[in-house]
């Protein structure tokens, strides 16, 4: 059977962790899937890892190693060599079910003809227990701006998206930055697509102490114009008015932790009047957090 999805997981010393994720790879029901591992410049002996795997020969891997540069880099890395209709972004310490890649490969089927830019499962701490909300509906088509964040969906979600795409949508790299949120990427494709929206869980999520769930607000003032990036993708006019000025409050933070003027800060706003109005609490906010923005060595 070819290849439908590609399992794309960038990776920074996670070895051991690789191990789990290559083990539910191994059980998946359907093996209409490539992994294709982005390794981001570790020096652990992931390289030697992936090795005994390919060795193995029960799952297509395809490897390739970079120069230490963050995830998003990694991943901009990848996207174009990916050949497969559909792409899944899985990291290095998750998993999926068994079920994952078949549910995927059901549900495209049905609805690869509906125009829409991908599907958007639920993650789960296990087979059983959501990782934040469900959609108040089983199934659904829609818009993710207006159909989860809008409507205050917490969590983050399982996303599959077409290839051609990914590929129309870069990551903003930034000099000497090494994290970006995804986010602003997914919103930028919401902007002019819909997605099917399923309540099943298809990926667990296992949050390391060191991992980027848990140390996001270090990461964000370590790399505020990546930071300053995601805010202003909030700040999007089809966002409601709560979450446009919480991310002009954020915008302002971590602009001005960039060094940036407040004429830059108002000239690159996308919504000049909430950036006035999120101008003070911004300061203060920063003020509050600069303590983060010590830079240090750090790992996926």
């Amino acid at each position: 059977m070819e290849a439908m999805i590609t399992i794309l997981t960038p990776t920074y010393n996670r070895r051991r962790e690789l191990q789990k994720l290559y083990d539910s790879l191994k059980r998946q029901i359907n093996k209409s899937f490539i992994w294709y591992i982005v390794d981001d410049g570790s020096t652990d002996g992931t390289d030697k890892t992936v090795k005994s795997f390919q060795r193995e020969n029960c799952v297509p891997i395809q490897y390739k190693k970079k120069k230490n540069g963050g995830k998003h880099t990694a991943l901009n890395l990848a996207i174009p060599d990916i050949e497969t209709e559909l792409t899944m972004i899985v990291d290095s310490d998750d998993c999926l079910t068994a079920d994952a890649t078949q549910t995927i490969f059901e549900d495209w089927l049905k609805n690869c003809e509906s125009n829409i830019a991908g599907m958007v499962y639920l993650r789960g701490y296990s087979g059983f227990e959501v990782i934040g909300d469900m959609w108040p509906y089983e199934e659904q088509f829609g818009n993710c701006i207006t159909h989860t964040w809008n409507k205050g969906i917490k969590g983050d979600k399982a996303e599959v998206y077409r290839t051609d795409i990914l590929k129309q949508y870069p990551f903003p790299v930034f000099r000497r930055e090494k994290f970006l949120s995804e986010a602003c990427v997914w919103i930028e494709i919401a902007k002019t697509h819909n997605v099917f929206m399923k309540n099943k869980i298809i990926y667990i999520g296992e949050y390391l102490p060191d991992g980027l769930t848990r140390s996001g607000r270090k990461m964000q003032m370590q790399n505020p114009k990546g930071a300053m990036c995601n805010a202003k993708a909030y700040m999007w006019r089809t966002f409601c008015l709560k979450i446009k000025m919480k991310n002009a409050i954020l915008y302002n933070c971590y602009g001005l932790q960039a060094r940036k003027s407040l004429g830059e800060l108002w000239k690159e706003s996308p919504n000049r009047l909430l950036t006035t109005l999120g101008l003070l609490p911004g300061m203060v906010l920063r003020k509050k957090w600069r303590k983060y923005g010590k830079r240090r060595r750090f790992e996926r």
